[in-house]
């Protein structure tokens, strides 16, 4: 049967307030060199990540009515997101969230201010809708997200997780996921979890060991990112690296989010799973050259130009950018 989305994004999606600074004030004045917003969350920047590079995507989660909420639902629709089904609370305040990049040493700084939004609950989750995808992604695990993904998992498609942080909801529910993309933050949980010190660093090997224990618990792939170091996975009996591309960084915000919707992008293209991760690396990549975490997603054109030759053509990077600066 042909299926109406191929990617659907469950959870909390928020709004960003971007702010590009030379260093934190010190004092009680200091400039801003520039700002913008745009819509922030894990899963909701991967999923306009996908939008844009040609996926049908759509999104599941709740917002309030306030004004955040009205600009998280037209920030998914320019990034070419379905929002069919995003849940709008009467009376309530979406997340939001301060990401300060600072020019000096390229360090950012997110504070968050957490909405008053419920998260999605089993009642939310329209079965024919869940039917209707290829693959979830998702970025936390209540007894909703575990329902949709029962009804995908009936219907043939695929569970991707945002493991950003080494939580319960993530390593009590391993059985869900399919495709499992971890930060670096919930590798060193993890490998801490097991009794392995990290802090002198690991071989390859020794890092390939720790994902073998998640893709044990029934992930087809596993695979983390390193930052500058790139990333590394493993599937099947095969293992993989692939390095970061040399770019102009100014900002890595939202790096790892559009990373996971390139490469479910990839994946559901028909790629191969290093093929898929190169894939995702050049988005990534291209992302970082642009403030927050939606500015530089490229569109294929632009990335399969920048993979090819290493250079990226700002031609469209550049009109989004100025549009976000501008606002929504």
């Amino acid at each position: 049967m042909e299926k109406k989305f191929d990617i659907i994004g469950l959870a909390t999606p928020g709004q960003d307030l971007v702010v590009e600074l030379e260093k934190m004030p010190q004092t009680v004045s200091s400039r801003m060199y520039d700002c913008c917003f745009q819509g922030g969350g894990w899963v909701a920047t991967a999923l306009c990540a996908a939008g844009n590079l040609g996926m049908r995507a759509s999104f599941c989660g709740v917002v309030g009515d306030d004004i955040f909420g009205r600009m998280i639902a037209e920030d998914f629709r320019f990034n070419n997101v379905d929002t069919s089904h995003l849940i709008v609370e009467k009376g309530k305040r979406s997340n939001f969230c301060l990401c300060i990049t600072e020019r000096a040493d390229k360090k950012k700084t997110i504070i968050s201010r957490p909405g008053e939004c419920r998260e999605l609950e089993p009642e939310d989750i329209d079965e024919d809708y869940i039917r209707s995808a290829r693959m979830l992604h998702v970025g936390f695990v209540n007894e909703g997200i575990r329902k949709a993904a029962d009804i995908i998992h009936s219907a043939g498609g695929k569970v991707s997780v945002d493991a950003a942080y080494y939580k319960p909801y993530v390593y009590e529910n391993y059985d869900i996921f399919d495709i499992f993309i971890g930060s670096e933050y919930y590798f060193n949980g993890l490998a801490e979890s097991l009794g392995i010190d990290v802090s002198k660093g690991l071989s390859d090997e020794e890092r390939f060991e720790v994902m073998r224990h998640v893709q044990k618990k029934g992930a087809e792939i596993v695979i983390f990112t390193f930052g500058a170091e790139g990333s590394m996975g493993v599937y099947g009996e095969n293992t993989f690296s692939v390095p970061a591309m040399d770019v102009p960084v100014v900002d890595t915000t939202g790096a790892g989010d559009v990373y996971h919707g390139a490469f479910d992008t990839a994946y559901l293209k028909g790629m191969d799973v290093v093929s898929a991760a190169r894939y995702a690396t050049g988005v990534s990549s291209i992302k970082c050259t642009q403030m927050g975490g939606r500015a530089g997603i490229p569109d294929v054109d632009t990335l399969e130009k920048f993979l090819a030759t290493g250079k990226i053509d700002y031609e469209k990077i550049n009109r989004r950018a100025e549009r976000y600066r501008r606002g929504i």
